[in-house]
């Protein structure tokens, strides 16, 4: 299986960012490309994240009925940076030729544009959606050293003392969900965040941390080696990965449904036959038995939403995290409101 792993360099911060975007601009032109169908022509996914991760372990299973349907190799590119942002311009600035594809999240498409100091470019412009893949419900759990069960002994505890909850980064959907958590049930917390999620990882296994909001995946190990306890899942649905947890849904609160999700998108401008062409391969994809069977191993949910619905879907995002972020008067550097109690929804 073919992989190109090509890296823009170290993760920086979203405000180094702001300040290299000019001269990182002219590193987003991308070589003249073939026409659309031209046989042997590449189709290239570009992933924000390291190689290896949870968005390599989506796309991987999926990747030799890509290529059945679509007649071409379809290669994997890396460029991990600024929340998001780097994989995103770059498709966002390529030919739309079919050929350059973002495996997009939240992150770049609903989170950033509110908490940039500038807007560098509209995700609900300068991307179309084509389909959605999968989603990893947002689990949420407790260190083991407060001997905590039940969400309900959670929130008693958070209304004794302040709860210091983790996460990746700030704008990450880990911190967001953290916020949901305290709003909804008007605790008070600190959220201390991450330079990523290897830091927050080493955090929680140094028990600094008492509460993390996190994707099955990521807190499975640390279940089975008693760190953490997970007490209720941020979805509809129970994981395959942890089928004894119940979800806030079963706990009378639906409102606190929040998932990683991901999707695949092209540059604006992509011909309605291109989209086509590539929305059927990947929904074809996502029926098969091994492909679903791949993605609840890792703690997602298979999640094919069409063009329209996938549009509508991120646009309904964009503006839910701006009303939380707005809310709670985040932006890319903390927040006034990162030590506090929260409001009762």
């Amino acid at each position: 299986m073919k992989h190109k792993e090509k890296f823009a360099g170290m993760t920086q911060s979203r405000r180094q960012f702001v300040c290299a975007s000019g001269a990182a601009a002219s590193l987003f032109v991308t070589a003249p490309r073939v026409a659309f169908g031209q046989v042997g022509e590449p189709y290239r996914i570009f992933i924000a994240f390291p190689p290896g991760g949870t968005s390599t372990a989506s796309m991987n299973p999926m990747l030799p009925y890509l290529r059945k349907a679509l007649g071409a190799e379809v290669e994997l590119e890396y460029k991990p940076g600024a929340g998001g942002d780097l994989a995103a311009i770059t498709v966002a600035r390529s030919k739309p030729d079919g050929r350059s594809l973002l495996f997009g999240h939240a992150g770049p498409l609903a989170i950033n544009p509110y908490l940039a100091v500038q807007s560098f470019y509209d995700p609900l412009k300068e991307l179309v959606a084509i389909a959605q893949v999968v989603q990893f419900p947002i689990v949420l759990c407790s260190h083991t050293r407060h001997g905590v069960k039940t969400v309900d002994e959670l929130v008693a505890l958070g209304r004794k003392k302040e709860l210091i909850v983790g996460s990746s980064g700030n704008g990450s959907i880990q911190h967001l969900s953290g916020e949901l958590f305290k709003r909804t049930f008007g605790i008070e917390t600190l959220h201390l965040p991450f330079l990523g999620g290897g830091p927050v990882q080493e955090a929680l296994v140094k028990g600094v941390l008492d509460v993390l909001c996190e994707t099955g995946s990521n807190v499975v190990k640390h279940i089975a080696e008693g760190r953490l306890t997970a007490l209720a899942v941020m979805g509809k649905h129970r994981l395959v990965v942890m089928p004894d947890v119940p979800t806030f849904a079963e706990l009378g609160k639906p409102e606190l449904d929040v998932s990683a999700w991901f999707g695949l998108l092209a540059p604006s401008g992509t011909t309605e036959a291109e989209l086509g062409q590539i929305e059927a391969a990947v929904l074809r994809a996502l029926s098969n038995d091994d492909v679903q069977a791949a993605l609840k191993a890792i703690g997602g949910i298979p999640a094919p939403l069409n063009r329209g619905e996938f549009t509508s879907f991120i646009a309904s995002e964009h503006k839910r995290w701006g009303e939380v972020i707005r809310l709670g008067g985040l932006n890319s550097t903390g927040s006034p409101t990162t030590r506090g109690v929260g409001t009762p929804q």
